[in-house]
């Protein structure tokens, strides 16, 4: 697999990550679990088991790429948090969140164009 493959095998990682998270939060605002099945249930289970194969995989990306190029990558995150945010949980998108994250995206282009 050539250098784009890694590239985006890493955004594809750090994307399911946020998605983990997601499922996180949604299973902690779950009001009906207590307990136990508050911390072991279907679906955080499922969120940590994502999250472990994406940080797997985030090694093995961190094992054929720069760890500049990962680190860089991994600030995608707060771009797909934003989406998530408003998609599943109603948060407002404010004209700061959207510049802040085109900033991001901006430093993004600009250090995998060195």
């Amino acid at each position: 697999m050539n250098e784009g493959g890694y590239i985006g095998l890493t955004l594809f990682s750090v994307f399911m990550a946020s998605c983990s998270q997601v499922i996180l939060k949604k299973s902690a605002m779950n009001e009906r679990l207590s307990g136990f099945s508050y911390f072991v249930n279907r679906a955080t289970v499922s969120a940590y088991a994502i999250f472990l194969a994406c940080s797997l995989l985030t090694f093995y990306c961190l094992s054929h790429l720069p760890m500049v190029t990962v680190n860089v990558l991994e600030c995608s995150a707060y771009v797909y948090i934003l989406f998530f945010d408003r998609i599943f949980f109603g948060k407002s998108v404010t004209l700061r969140k959207v510049v802040g994250n085109l900033l991001i995206i901006t430093g993004i282009i600009v250090c995998l164009n060195r």
